[in-house]
């Protein structure tokens, strides 16, 4: 799992770089490009506990069913927050909202298959099902990337609301460890 979420982490970095190069997006102000250092390794402390706390103890879940208790549980708060702190307005929520729906609408119908394999100890499953899901959505971010560039008007003050948000220990100590911790109990409900 660790591996896979790395070598996820790296498609996706990869697929940004060419879609900015192919797209022309907006120079990134200075202080978003600390934000790499200031995050340090807390994703990936973030997925060694989530592997310790559910891949370790036998959990069957399986892509699909994470998906969806982010979809439901995890996201939801984690955008209202970011929404709030970064004063992102109505009328941009909305776009990113329809754009988010389409994404997973579009993953639901192209990789079903490929979600229904388990999300632990599986790497092969998982990279099937990223390169699915890049495969799904590359179509709808071509076709709204005009509208997320014109709302994305990036500024070093936003970057500087990112970098606090990235630093603050009680996201990566307790809030999201918290979100592995209910997802590990749902696990082991299922077990019983």
């Amino acid at each position: 799992m660790k591996f896979t979420i790395a070598s996820t982490l790296v498609a996706t970095t990869s697929l940004l770089s060419v879609a900015n190069a192919q797209f022309s997006l907006p120079n990134i102000p200075e202080t978003c490009l600390e934000i790499p250092q200031v995050l340090g390794n807390k994703p990936l402390q973030l997925l060694s506990y989530f592997h310790k706390e559910v891949c370790e103890k036998n959990c069957t879940a399986t892509i699909n069913q994470h998906n969806q208790y982010l979809q439901q549980s995890v996201f939801p708060q984690i955008m209202k927050d970011l929404d709030q702190k970064l004063d992102i307005s109505a009328s941009e929520q909305a776009s990113f909202q329809k754009i988010q729906t389409q994404v997973e609408a579009a993953i639901k119908k192209d990789c079903v298959a490929e979600g229904n394999k388990q999300l632990c100890n599986d790497l092969e499953g998982l990279a099937d099902y990223g390169l699915c899901v890049l495969k799904a959505t590359e179509p709808i971010i071509k076709q709204n990337i005009g509208q997320l560039k014109s709302s994305v008007n990036i500024t070093d003050a936003d970057c500087a609301k990112i970098k606090s948000i990235d630093s603050d220990a009680t996201v990566w100590q307790k809030t999201l460890p918290a979100y592995v911790d209910k997802f590990a109990q749902i696990c082991e409900s299922e077990k019983n």
